[in-house]
């Protein structure tokens, strides 16, 4: 009889992520945002599930980001588009190919990871205002599912259902890394210029142990909405001029309000 409970428990916990994978991973939705630095309005940020399709028992998502400071701005200039196609496999998700290209005064720079888990390598090409500057096969130890700079943040709205620690492995930089977050298990209500009224919101607090854009890096904190679709309402982490904060400023998804 235990054994049996035990599966109908394991089952229900099952269903219910799938459930909650389904939800939070919607066709269309877009994602707006401002960094702010203090008061000033550094730049935007914009997110989008562009598509998926199923390929046998996985489907596959392919999502897109844009990521640019506004005209203006003194000292920092960011212009960067990020591409990256998810696999969600039963109840994990995982990156397959990312792509990403930093736009510049002096020529553009253009990386791409294909990852290989049968044969545990990922293809890194790296191409400098036209040149091939690398192109070569990293291997990696079996059974390891990595996330880039931007499914990661798909896997921490999944992870949000749970209050356990995650060490999550990371590709970045052309080199293994990782980022550590844990959901906190009581509810914050915080506000946000989008809406007039404050929204009850799941915590997140982690270390990126990684420079990722921008030169994020070490400490942050971000607060996801306490409903079916765990979006990223704002979040305040460390860059190369000190913390900034991003916050939601406009959204697309049918029948979404906190």
């Amino acid at each position: 009889m235990k054994s049996f409970l035990t599966v109908l428990f394991v089952l229900g916990i099952l269903a219910e992520t799938s459930y909650a994978q389904k939800i939070i991973l919607y066709e269309g939705e877009e994602l707006n945002y401002i960094v702010y630095y203090g008061f000033i309005k550094l730049g935007e940020v914009k997110l989008k599930i562009m598509s998926r399709k199923t390929e046998g028992d996985k489907i596959i998502y392919f999502s897109h980001a844009e990521m640019k400071t506004f005209k203006g701005i003194p000292f920092v200039s960011l212009n960067s588009v990020f591409d990256s196609e998810m696999v969600l496999n039963g109840t994990e998700l995982y990156s397959r190919r990312f792509k990403a290209t930093d736009y510049k005064a002096e020529g553009n720079v253009d990386i791409e990871y294909g990852f290989n888990y049968d044969s545990n390598f990922v293809r890194v090409k790296k191409i400098n205002n036209g040149k091939t500057e690398k192109d070569e096969k990293i291997s990696f130890n079996e059974n390891i599912k990595f996330q880039d700079g931007l499914s990661l943040l798909y896997r921490a709205r999944l992870n949000s259902y749970s209050s356990d620690n995650f060490l999550i492995p990371v590709f970045m930089n052309e080199a293994e890394t990782s980022v550590s977050y844990y959901f906190s298990s009581k509810k914050d209500e915080i506000s946000i210029d989008l809406f007039n009224y404050d929204i009850q919101s799941v915590r997140c607090n982690g270390v990126a142990n990684f420079e990722g854009v921008f030169g994020l890096s070490g400490e942050f904190a971000g607060w996801f909405s306490n409903d079916e679709a765990r979006i990223p309402l704002k979040a305040q982490m460390n860059v190369i001029i000190g913390n900034v904060t991003l916050e939601l400023d406009s959204f697309r998804r049918a029948g979404w309000k906190p």
